[in-house]
């Protein structure tokens, strides 16, 4: 019998445009020629805590970033924080490493809370956070593997037990009404025969959900679009009966080049590294864009800049998408492309 789960919104992830409606209406303006960019704070942030990690996986997109060794200054994200709470905006920590190794972690979380920031967690799950999971509104873990063998193999090292006990100790130490756990799960055609009795463990222990994605940058190792169409059935088949719900990210293999859209959903989030360089987003592999450095300045500084209104501009033409990679952001263009399109939007 299927219990109660409070992870609904993540199947509906695009609705929560209609919880910011100004923010909406500012990306609209841009994408009619009412004014070049979107000024409006970014509904999230992902901050990159720290560039050290304690894993070594061969399919690493932030091996490069890994090589800094960055580690972002405590009173920075203090400020940034301030900043963050007077616009409502959200922050996932994460990192180009992991951010749990952050020396200032748990302050961190503690700063944040008191903050009243909504913040969540990417993390590979091998420090044991449950003792500020309450900071949290989510929490997400870098599984990728279903056995010990395959940890070993996808992650370099042997920390499976280990990330499955910390996973007990957080769902066993939160308020499921409070914070969300879930599982992130990187496919590849090395680590799919033994996924549906790990989901059915994770159940057992409490996990919301796991979300599934193929691997990025590795077409030796891409699972195929007809084996993840046949995962889909298998776990839709398996999760009929279980509390865990799941979301297999199909439309990463079939939707490249941000669709042929400009990109005015841009400004919905950006990213923060660990060495405070502010970039647009993670996907510009080969047009990596730094719109400036928040230990220079403050981030509205940066967000409201001449240089950042350049950078809208460019985005309105679709033909600077050639350096994206597969991107999350693609949906909400094809969401702002509908709106526009909409003949009778005065009628239900």
């Amino acid at each position: 019998m299927q219990g109660i789960n409070y992870w609904d919104e993540f199947e509906y992830s695009k609705l929560k445009l209609l919880l910011n409606n100004e923010k909406v209406n500012s990306i609209l303006d841009v994408r009619n020629g009412m004014k070049k960019m979107d000024e409006q704070f970014p509904i999230s942030i992902e901050l990159h805590l720290t560039d050290n990690c304690n894993l070594n996986c061969e399919w690493c997109t932030d091996k490069s970033l890994r090589q800094n060794k960055a580690v972002m200054d405590l009173q920075v994200i203090k400020r940034l924080f301030r900043e963050f709470w007077q616009h409502g905006t959200g922050v996932t920590l994460e990192g180009g490493g992991e951010p749990t190794l952050h020396p200032d972690f748990k302050e961190i979380v503690a700063a944040g809370k008191a903050s009243n920031i909504d913040m969540g967690l990417i993390s590979n799950g091998t420090v044991d956070i449950s003792d500020c999971i309450d900071g949290l509104k989510w929490v997400r873990i870098s599984l990728d593997s279903s056995t010990q063998d395959e940890y070993k193999r996808e992650k370099g090292v042997d920390c499976f037990e280990r990330v499955l006990g910390n996973l007990e100790k957080m769902s066993k130490a939160r308020n499921p009404m409070d914070t969300f756990i879930g599982v992130g799960y990187v496919l590849t055609t090395r680590n799919q025969s033994n996924l549906v009795e790990l989901i059915k463990q994770l159940d057992s222990i409490g996990i919301d959900y796991i979300y599934l994605r193929p691997v990025e940058e590795s077409e030796d190792i891409t699972p195929s679009l007809e084996s993840l169409l046949d995962l889909r059935k298998k776990l839709a088949e398996l999760t009929a009966n279980t509390r865990i719900r799941y979301m297999l990210a199909i439309s990463d293999r079939i939707v490249d080049r941000n669709a042929g859209l400009p990109c005015i959903a841009h400004s919905l989030t950006s990213v923060i590294h660990a060495n405070g360089e502010m970039a647009l987003c993670e996907k510009r592999r080969t047009d990596g864009i730094i719109l400036g450095n928040v230990y220079e300045s403050s981030f509205e500084e940066i967000w409201v800049s001449p240089y950042r209104e350049q950078i809208s501009q460019k985005l309105l033409d679709a033909e600077c998408q050639g350096g994206c990679s597969a991107c999350r952001i693609t949906g909400f263009n094809m969401i702002f492309e509908q709106l526009e399109k909409v003949h009778s939007k005065h009628f239900i």
